[in-house]
């Protein structure tokens, strides 16, 4: 007997069915590679997080005692410098993100001054050139000293990216006379240039001063064993017979990465600069206004000169770390110095007011002060100024 076998039915797809099935699929698959596309973002991220710190961002470090202003693992402010306080809008990150009103800060070709060095200063003279920002060659008692040296283009890890120079430095480096002794305040990118520094070192090896958990920080970027003296606060070194250098509270932080636990493992200072029958010269680094002036003065006496920063202070919360032109004026009367000069302003804007700005501040606060503005100039890059104790 014959019969025909039929086979199970099968359902036929219709070409509208096979569309809605990829239709779906495709939302999936472009999840899925969005997905993988965010974890390598994050790998990679995460690896640069732990390559940064450990290579150009590298911070300084300090393993000692506890002392009043280390805790054993970091540093910080017996005075606290609070007075202007920061909130969630006016945070670093938040503040340098979101739209702002910033002051200009012309492009200058050609520095308008040249250095005119004199041939040696000795005795009771002094002599300071204003490089740039708070790089400024003082010459005292027959000595050379650079304070934080900056010949690079940008404050910054790397030179493609950061705050930009906006003029000149004041001595080309074939012009800079040899340098005897180098002092670095702290670990900022506008305090601390490596390149500068590594550079520095190969053409003078210099005597670098320190505050501590710089030393290892300088040894890494110059790959080498500088002189190198890394003290505390309140520590003198001796930098020649005739002339000392005692290292000053500042109040300030130290960080190159943007990490909470690579701040604040190396120290800041000021220096205090004292030639034996002859001139003081005070140079404060980087710091907020504060009770700490008064104690200098009474520990190490009145500078004949000193060297202030005036710029970075725009908003009003950046001022828990600097100084205003204002500021520095209170200073300058705090420590009862003989004469003043203006620094860390006019080459990096660095914060939101504008160069013109700054010069008016100071003229404003010398003014209502009674303080004749010869006494507390604002020079510019290449000028050189000159006295006698």
């Amino acid at each position: 007997m014959c019969y025909n076998e039929t086979m199970p039915h099968e359902p036929q797809i219709s070409s509208d069915d096979s569309s809605a099935l990829q239709g779906k699929k495709l939302p999936r698959r472009r999840f899925l590679k969005g997905l993988a596309g965010v974890a390598v973002l994050a790998a990679i991220g995460k690896g640069v997080d732990l390559l940064l710190p450990m290579t150009i961002c590298r911070p300084g470090e300090w393993n000692g005692p506890v002392t009043d202003h280390f805790d054993g693992m970091y540093f910080y402010n017996p005075e606290h410098a609070n007075r202007h306080k920061t909130n969630k809008a006016s945070s670093i990150f938040g503040w340098f993100f979101r739209k702002r009103i910033k002051g200009e800060y012309p492009i200058v070709q050609a520095n308008t001054h040249r250095p005119q060095l004199a041939p040696e200063v000795n005795g009771a003279d002094w002599e300071v050139t204003m490089v740039n920002h708070s790089t400024m060659l003082v010459r005292v008692g027959g000595l050379n000293i650079l304070t934080d040296p900056v010949w690079s283009d940008c404050t910054s890890p790397v030179q493609w990216a950061g705050p930009k120079r906006t003029r000149p430095v004041g001595i080309a480096w074939e012009e800079l006379p040899r340098i005897d002794v180098c002092l670095i305040s702290h670990d900022h990118y506008d305090h601390f240039d490596a390149a500068t520094l590594k550079k520095l070192y190969a053409r003078d090896n210099p005597l670098f001063i320190v505050p501590l958990g710089l030393k290892s920080l300088l040894q890494y970027h110059t790959d080498a064993a500088p002189r190198c003296e890394e003290k505390d606060w309140w520590d003198t070194v001796q930098l020649s017979p005739s002339v000392s250098c005692t290292l000053t509270p500042a109040l300030h932080w130290s960080r190159r990465y943007r990490s909470a636990a690579s701040g604040n493992r190396s120290l800041w200072c000021g220096f205090f600069m004292q030639v034996k029958g002859g001139p003081s010269v005070y140079f404060a680094g980087d710091t907020a206004a504060g009770t700490i002036f008064d104690t200098i003065r009474r520990r190490l006496g009145a500078p004949t000169l000193a060297l202030l920063p005036i710029g970075a202070y725009r908003p009003d919360w950046i001022r828990t770390h600097h100084t205003n032109p204002a500021d520095a004026v209170q200073v300058f009367r705090q420590l009862q110095a003989q004469q003043a000069i203006a620094c860390h302003f006019g080459t990096w804007q660095l914060a939101d007011e504008g160069y013109q700005e700054t010069l008016g501040d100071l003229a404003t606060a010398l003014r209502e002060a009674g303080i004749p503005p010869h006494l507390f100039p604002a020079p510019d890059n290449g000028q050189t100024l000159r006295g006698t104790a």
